[in-house]
């Protein structure tokens, strides 16, 4: 009967520890890790050295508390200390991407090495890393920007 409890025990601390990093000191992980761990103990413990039938009474009913923890968790405020709810939308001053790279599109330049299919080239003056459309071009090859994508400049030979 006391693997019982001690099995039971470090699951159940296991999930204060958890508790703990949630509520008390987020963003420290030593807790949530060290209450998994915990929890992963008792189970085994309980594997080794109980009855099969009360081991898996013992997982089972760690399933089910895993379960309704998270649902409470999303259900309250603590939800948001553990998730980052906020959009970065372009609207809101936000950008992925330099606003130079934007008005490239359609313009001419040459490849500065080897595209295989991605590299540098030049384009206005000014040094990018472009990618092709899937094929290889040689070192200066003429090119035309056919799409730009976040940092993501394509290319194509003109």
């Amino acid at each position: 009967m006391s693997i019982w409890i001690l099995s039971v025990g470090l699951i159940v601390f296991g999930f204060l520890l958890i508790l703990m990093e949630i509520f008390l000191v987020p963003g420290f992980n030593i807790f949530g890790v060290i209450g998994f761990i915990l929890i992963v103990a008792g189970i085994i413990l309980a594997y080794k050295n109980l009855p099969i039938e009360y081991a898996h009474i013992i997982l089972v009913g760690s399933l089910i508390f895993s379960v309704i923890f998270v649902r409470i968790l999303v259900k309250t405020n603590a939800w948001k200390r553990i998730v980052l709810e906020t959009k970065q939308v372009r609207e809101e001053g936000f950008e992925s991407q330099d606003a130079s790279e934007r008005t490239l599109l359609g313009k001419e330049g040459v490849s500065l090495s080897v595209l295989r299919p991605s590299g540098s080239a030049m384009i206005e003056g000014k040094k990018y890393d472009v990618i092709t459309e899937g094929g290889f071009l040689e070192k200066n090859t003429r090119l035309k920007i056919v799409q730009v994508d976040g940092n993501r400049i394509v290319v194509k030979e003109t």
